[in-house]
């Protein structure tokens, strides 16, 4: 095996004095002037020739999730992958990049150590206990079953523990107050105004304080071919009205007032931040996401052209299919959704004449989510369990034919989109 040396050299620290009124002195140099030599084995490969214990760790990432004052355990599985017997003794290293900082105190490791032979396992059982004065959120830590660490060639704070597993710890408790409308989703028009409902149910025996606001800090923008598109309108489009406090084991209603600017075009993306005084609900459960689509009634119709090969009856069929925004979800309190689809329809016969059709059929449609996992699970039993997923409305028309080129002109109303099938067939 060749010997390499890698030489990592310091340099000299050029120390300037500068001239003070009235005194002088020396600064003392912090490194020492001459060249650091470290020799390191080196592979031909490239890589150093590390010597440690090769343990085999099952599972080698866990998350629990632990109320405060409460425990739970994990049984791991260590394997020893190599020719003589490996001694496995846990222990708890703290992560300092974690959210919040795990105690070692927290963590019971049964057995302290063992003596694994070649090929055998041996289970370790990892028992944590939360204080019930811990704070809530994530803990991320990594248990150790030797002291092997990976080198490097610079020092590093924290020792990266090669036979490790990572440990994760959620700390919580049940939110205070279910905010039963996470979500407000809808299809709105430029120029019309919007009403809103946002249901926080208290189920705690003490009133808590609320003080809803626009999420300054939840911005989203639209990328595309031609760069960068703003929201379809600003915050300022959207008031709310909320009581201050939601009382014990109360429902409070907090209104969101929507008023579209005219000329709004696109999507627009926010949140609001219920500011819930719980210091169970992280900060991102505090929020109500908002999604807008501004949509434009179109007023010219769509034009379809077909040629008739026979003089035969036309029947044209047209299918519109809507997705419903969830009721639970902050649908609109006017009735703007409820509004039937409909469409104005003219057909132009190869004269140029407009021709009579006849309405023959209407279908209505649609498909219902029993929501059991979509819905929060406060809301598993009560009335508004059935969600329509999406809605369905179609026409069929009859109208005399003729051979030739003719014309279809459909306005749809109410309708995000639809389909169409003519159909020209002789009865012999």
């Amino acid at each position: 095996m060749n010997k390499h040396i890698i030489q990592i050299v310091l340099g000299l620290l050029v120390i300037s004095i500068l001239a003070v009124p009235n005194a002088a002195a020396e600064v003392p140099v912090p490194y020492p002037p001459n060249p650091i030599i470290v020799e390191e084995e080196v592979t031909d490969s490239g890589y150093m020739d590390m010597d440690f214990a090769r343990l085999q760790i099952n599972p080698d990432y866990s998350d629990i999730q632990i109320k405060p004052g409460n425990n739970d355990e994990v049984t791991v599985t260590v394997t020893n992958k190599e020719n003589e017997t490996i001694t496995a003794a846990p222990f708890v290293s703290v992560a300092p990049y974690s959210e919040n900082l795990f105690e070692e105190s927290w963590a019971t490791i049964t057995p302290v150590s063992a003596d694994i032979a070649p090929d055998a396992k041996q289970e370790f059982v990892i028992e944590v206990n939360i204080p019930q004065d811990a704070d809530i959120g994530y803990y991320s830590t990594s248990i150790a079953f030797t002291e092997d660490i990976m080198p490097t060639p610079y020092p590093t704070p924290y020792p990266d523990y090669l036979n490790s597993m990572h440990f994760s710890v959620n700390v919580w408790t049940p939110p205070k107050i279910q905010i039963q409308t996470p979500f407000i989703r809808d299809r709105v028009e430029s120029g019309k105004i919007y009403e809103y409902e946002i249901k926080l149910e208290n189920i705690a025996d003490i009133d808590i304080d609320i003080d809803p606001k626009i999420n300054d800090n939840n911005r989203m923008y639209f990328g595309g071919p031609y760069g960068t598109m703003s929201a379809a309108f600003e915050d300022d489009a959207i008031t709310i009205d909320s009581p201050p406090v939601v009382k014990a084991g109360e429902t409070a209603i907090v209104n969101v007032h929507l008023e579209v600017p005219d000329d709004s075009k696109g999507r627009y993306y926010g949140a609001i931040d219920m500011g819930i005084d719980d210091p169970s609900i992280n900060e991102w459960e505090g929020q109500v996401e908002m999604n807008f689509e501004v949509w434009i009634q179109p007023t010219e119709p769509y034009e379809k052209s077909f040629t008739a090969g026979i003089e035969a009856p036309i029947t044209i069929e047209l299918n519109s299919k809507q997705h419903s925004y969830d009721r639970w979800m902050g649908t609109s309190t006017n009735a703007q959704n409820d509004e039937v689809p409909s469409f104005d329809n003219t057909l132009v016969n190869p004269s140029g004449d407009e021709v009579e059709m006849s309405l023959i059929k209407i279908t209505y449609g649609g498909s219902v989510n029993l929501g059991m996992s979509d819905f929060p699970p406060w809301e598993m039993d009560s009335e508004g369990i059935y969600q329509e997923v999406d809605t369905s409305y179609s026409e069929v028309f009859t109208a005399p034919g003729a051979v030739g080129d003719w014309t279809l002109k459909v306005l749809p109303m109410n309708v995000d989109m639809f389909s169409y099938s003519i159909t020209i067939e002789s009865s012999e």
